[in-house]
């Protein structure tokens, strides 16, 4: 890397930004810190990357997609669940504010390269920019970048890709540039102390229009239910019916608002659509590969089969699994990232 060009690095005001900032600044790089103002935020965050700026001797630009990040992300989210998804909103903010937005607005600030937070890795090869697992362990978070377009990557720096969590705490803390408590960071960053369905409730109208009934996979009636945007599939607690063996949410029907249910031997697939791919390189082979379909889920062996319409097949090896439409599914070929896609409605066999 060309110590000469200026680097922005995204501050969100928590650790792991703030360490990158220090990290980049002790390798003599020319640092402009960038925060994003985005609605449900707390002005705090803005504060603290401020002060990490400040110590720094750095210039801080607070960039506002307020509008942006409610139009693209809160609505998405909102929707998929009237859709009868299971929304990503981080992997889809990764891909159109962070490394899309973002990446725009840094370059007006003169800034060639974009340096974030995430525990991921980038590997150069032969010319191309691939992405990677970071050297955090069951922490590295390649999985919320399986959806940013592969030419964005060689406008990205990922310092912490050689670092776990625990080294980067310690460091900081040495450093003396982050005086601040660690926050505890949230699934849903926007969502705060709020249950999703509240949420939801809040802001959309005549919410009732999405009760309707819960029913078993044979046809019958087991109950009615407020609103098919209270459930996931997969989901066993909270659906308010009872049968003689634990049910699971295996299909959530947006047009007659019913939520299907069936016994666990009815829910597991071991074959999974996905669907819009974006794709990071081919692999020398489709057979033996590795999958990942939530961020906190393992990695299970697969082989995928490439169908029409920028759709593939996910044929799981050795284990099945309950499938979420509308979480990303994110494909690995060793270290490297393969692909990432969103898993469709009505997959699997």
């Amino acid at each position: 890397m060309n110590p000469k060009k200026k680097i922005a690095i995204a501050l969100s005001g928590g650790i792991d930004s703030a360490f990158c900032a220090c990290f980049l600044s002790r390798q003599g790089y020319e640092l402009v810190g960038v925060t994003l103002k985005m609605p449900f935020f707390s002005q705090d965050n803005i504060k603290r990357a401020g002060h990490v700026c400040k110590k720094l001797r750095i210039p801080h630009h607070v960039i506002d997609v307020s509008d942006e990040f409610s139009n693209c992300i809160v609505e998405y989210f909102i929707n998929s669940y009237l859709r009868g998804l299971t929304p990503n909103p981080c992997c889809l903010c990764n891909r159109l504010i962070k490394f899309g937005i973002l990446l725009e607005k840094i370059q007006a600030l003169g800034c060639s390269l974009l340096a974030t937070g995430h525990y991921a890795g980038i590997i150069k090869d032969k010319g191309e920019t691939y992405l990677a697992k970071g050297k955090a362990g069951v922490k590295s978070q390649e999985y919320f970048l399986g959806a940013v377009p592969k030419e964005k990557l060689k406008y990205v720096l990922f310092p912490l890709e050689n670092f776990t969590k625990e080294e980067v705490r310690r460091e900081l803390k040495i450093s003396g540039i982050y005086p601040f408590r660690a926050l505890e960071s949230r699934e849903i960053c926007f969502i705060k102390e709020k249950k999703y369905k509240e949420f939801i409730e809040e802001r959309v109208d005549d919410f009732q229009k999405y009760s309707g009934f819960i029913k078993h996979w044979d046809g019958r009636t087991l109950g009615k239910h407020k609103g098919i945007y209270a459930f996931t599939y997969g989901q066993r607690e909270g659906l308010g019916v009872s049968w003689q063996e634990p049910l699971y949410v295996v299909d959530i029907n947006p047009e007659s608002k019913e939520v299907l249910v069936a016994e666990r031997e009815r829910v597991l697939k071991d074959k999974i659509v996905v669907k819009d791919v974006n794709w990071f390189y081919p692999p020398d082979s489709y057979l033996n590969l590795e999958v990942k379909m939530r961020y906190n889920s393992r990695l299970l062996s697969c082989a995928i089969e490439n169908l029409d319409s920028g759709r593939i097949c996910c044929v799981l090896k050795e284990a099945r699994v309950i499938p979420a439409p509308g979480q990303l599914a994110v494909f690995y070929d060793k270290e490297r990232v393969v692909a990432g896609g969103w898993i469709a409605r009505g997959t699997g066999a």
